[in-house]
């Protein structure tokens, strides 16, 4: 005796298969259309310069907006050489990113065994990325970093005197 539930159940099977596919995909192009959003900021490329002579860091301000309301978004900085110069931004969370601009302070620092070893002068390079709701929605358009740590002054020499 053979059950008439068989391919009745096998229907409910493919069209919860096929409704779970659609889904899927609804949500990848949604994800993917939310990524598409731009964020603008006010300069870009931001230059942060300072003296390891006087200070371990150096900041600069500037302000982004995006070009579709996206809530929350998180910011999330990284350089080009982290073991040597650091980079944070405050604040690093909004409630919303939108068409009014949200004002940042960009921060770079000599990470403590840079200073100690004198190896903290140079040229690096940064980014900062705004990314929300989730941390697969990293929007489009970072902002660039220029980071620039001056020498310390070498020691002043004597001046060359003339021979006896």
């Amino acid at each position: 005796m053979t059950s008439s539930h068989g391919p009745r159940t096998s229907l409910v099977a493919i069209a919860l298969v096929a409704s779970v596919a659609v889904g899927l995909g609804a949500s990848y192009y949604f994800a993917s259309a939310e990524n598409s959003f731009v964020v603008t900021w006010s300069q870009n490329p931001l230059m942060i310069k300072f003296s390891a002579r006087s200070s371990t860091s150096g900041s600069a301000s500037d302000s982004f907006t995006c070009s579709h309301a996206t809530a929350p978004v998180n910011l999330n900085a990284q350089t080009s050489a982290p073991d040597t110069i650091t980079l944070s931004v405050s604040p690093s969370a909004f409630p919303a990113c939108n068409s009014t601009p949200d004002n940042v302070v960009v921060t770079a620092s000599c990470t403590a065994s840079a200073t100690a070893s004198g190896t903290c002068p140079g040229e690096y390079t940064g980014t900062v990325i705004v990314c929300g709701p989730t941390s697969y929605t990293c929007l489009k358009k970072a902002l660039a970093v220029s980071i620039t740590v001056q020498n310390r002054p070498s020691q002043q020499t004597k001046p060359n005197l003339p021979a006896d």
